[in-house]
C-alpha cells in the first residue's frame, strides 16, 4: 500500500505513465472533452473536490514544464489564475477555442467537482533530470 501521495489507483497509474511532453488536463466539472479521452472523474458533487486542491495534489507527483489556460480565466476567475501561480505554474493564456483544441489532444483528463467558470489547466509533463548534458 502506498505511504503517501495520490492513492486513487487510476489517477496514480495515468500519472506514472506520463512521458516527456505528454499533455494532460485538470478540469472543472463542465469542460467538454473529446469522446474517448481517458477521464478520471473525481467529482462527487458540485464544488468537491475543488480544482486547486486537485492541481496541488497532482503537482506533487509530476514534473511540469509548461501550462496553459484559457485567456478568459484572468478576468472571469482570477482566483483560479492566482491559485495556479501560487502553486508554481506560470500558465500561458490561449484563446478559448485554441485551448479546447489542445485539450482534445491530451493524453488524459482529470475532472474535478469545481463549479466555477474556466477552472481548467492543460499541463505538459517534463523530466526530473538535473544538471546539464
Amino acid at each position: 500500500m502506498k505511504r503517501n501521495g495520490i492513492i486513487h489507483q487510476e489517477l496514480a497509474g495515468l500519472i506514472a505513465g506520463l512521458r516527456h511532453t505528454d499533455t494532460f488536463v485538470i478540469s472543472d466539472a463542465g469542460l467538454p472533452l473529446a469522446p474517448g479521452t481517458p477521464t478520471v472523474d473525481l467529482g462527487y458533487r458540485y464544488g468537491q473536490p475543488p480544482f486547486l486542491d486537485v492541481v496541488e495534489a497532482v503537482l506533487g507527483q509530476v514534473v511540469v514544464e509548461g501550462s496553459w489556460v484559457t485567456g478568459k480565466v484572468r478576468e472571469v476567475n482570477p482566483t483560479v489564475h492566482t491559485g495556479l501561480c501560487s502553486l508554481g505554474l506560470d500558465p500561458e493564456p490561449l484563446d478559448h477555442d485554441e485551448f479546447k483544441r489542445r485539450v482534445g489532444a491530451a493524453r488524459f483528463a482529470v475532472r474535478t467537482g469545481e463549479d466555477s467558470f474556466f477552472a481548467n489547466v492543460l499541463l505538459r509533463a517534463g523530466v526530473p533530470f538535473s544538471g546539464e548534458y
